[in-house]
């Protein structure tokens, strides 16, 4: 293992090493995951490098990361990651303490005319000249005794992350940028960053149901609404519980008897009574819900509306290339083509109020934009 890196196994030594990033003033942090068969990511590692040192926490032989909580929550400290919220986010459940100060390299990078989508691999190579070996991508991090390369490739993820970030922030001269990228950098202190999704809005994300109609939409709702519960409860994958063609299906059919749902394409015929219950309970109170509650559905009018506006949307993200161009800074930052047209629309409805683009350094971009 890299003689830099010190593999931490045991409650008493992550507690020392807590007390000394304690009396830091930044740490860089990432972490090695496996995700396949469980609704939450299950933990390999945890890698963390400050003031000339470097750790290797096993959180599979040490799975009580509470003793790193007031590290991840103290404001003094920043926490230094590439692409910081997915990590932040596992951290957060392992340790019950909510992230504050947060540097993410992958963002400061497009900050800098560097983009904002860059490995941290690439951006090692550009801005420090460091190349890094990445054969230990696909390794199964949960899998013990862990390798020598292994090890290292874990280490090296960390050990350059506290030069990466001074040398991304003296490249960030301009004041008003730094201002613009402090303020962006502030947004990751947000709690909400780190809980669970809303499970009334999960249905937005079943694929296929985009082309349903409003009552559907209600019962594929109730439906998604179980499902994520299901899942977190079980700590099952989405699809383990009920997959998305699935529940499509069921929001299409609405069945309301147990022996209706065996004639659902794809209907589990060994699943257990009181989850079939559950299912029929969930689309009987989605075929219930008030009309006016219904989500909309796809052909509603603000949809056709944001199709014709396309074009002005169009004209937006040009806009926000040209005026982020002399800044350096990587316009994908400013808005994503789903946020240009939701700004586009609302400006044509005469109602931006809550949209980033009318917020902090983006409304700034935005300011001089007209239909």
């Amino acid at each position: 293992m890299n003689d830099e890196a010190e593999l931490i196994t045991t409650g008493e030594a992550l507690e020392r090493v807590a007390e000394r990033l304690l009396k830091t003033d930044a740490v860089a942090v990432d972490t090695e995951f496996f995700w396949e068969r469980t609704f939450y990511p299950v933990l390999g590692l945890v890698q963390l490098a400050a003031d000339g040192g470097c750790w290797l926490i096993d959180t599979v032989r040490l799975q009580d990361l509470r003793a790193l909580g007031p590290v991840l929550a103290d404001p003094a400290i920043t926490k230094v990651l590439h692409d910081a919220p997915q990590d932040l986010g596992i951290l957060a459940r392992a340790t019950g303490a909510l992230p504050r100060t947060v540097f993410d390299t992958r963002l400061a990078a497009g900050f800098v005319g560097l983009g904002s989508t860059s490995s941290l691999q690439a951006l090692l190579r550009q801005v420090l000249g460091i190349e890094l070996a990445k054969a230990e991508t696909r390794s199964d991090w949960l899998r013990r005794p862990l390798s020598a390369s292994q090890l290292n490739y874990a280490a090296d993820d960390v050990l350059h992350l506290l030069a990466l970030r001074d040398a991304l922030f003296s490249r960030c001269t301009d004041d008003t940028v730094r201002g613009w990228l402090a303020e962006e950098l502030a947004r990751l202190d947000d709690p909400a960053l780190y809980g669970d999704r809303d499970p009334r809005r999960m249905f937005l994300r079943v694929k296929g149901g985009a082309r349903l109609g409003a009552r559907q939409l209600a019962v594929l709702r109730e439906l998604a609404d179980w499902r994520e519960l299901e899942a977190r409860g079980r700590d099952w994958p989405r699809a383990h519980v009920l997959p998305d063609d699935l529940l499509v299906a069921l929001a299409l059919r609405a069945p309301l008897e147990r022996r209706a749902l065996s004639d659902i394409e794809g209907w589990p015929r060994n699943i257990p009574v009181e989850v079939a219950d559950k299912v029929l309970s969930a689309i009987a109170k989605g075929l219930a819900c008030p009309e006016s509650e219904c989500p909309a559905a796809s052909d509603d009018p603000d949809v056709a509306t944001k199709r014709a506006l396309r074009p002005k949307s169009d004209r937006l993200l040009a806009h926000l290339a040209a005026v982020c161009a002399p800044h350096q800074v990587d316009p994908a930052l400013a808005a994503s083509r789903a946020e240009a047209d939701a700004y586009v629309l609302g400006l044509a409805n005469g109602d931006v109020s809550g949209h980033p683009l009318a917020q902090g350094w983006r409304k700034t971009l935005a300011k001089d934009f007209t239909l």
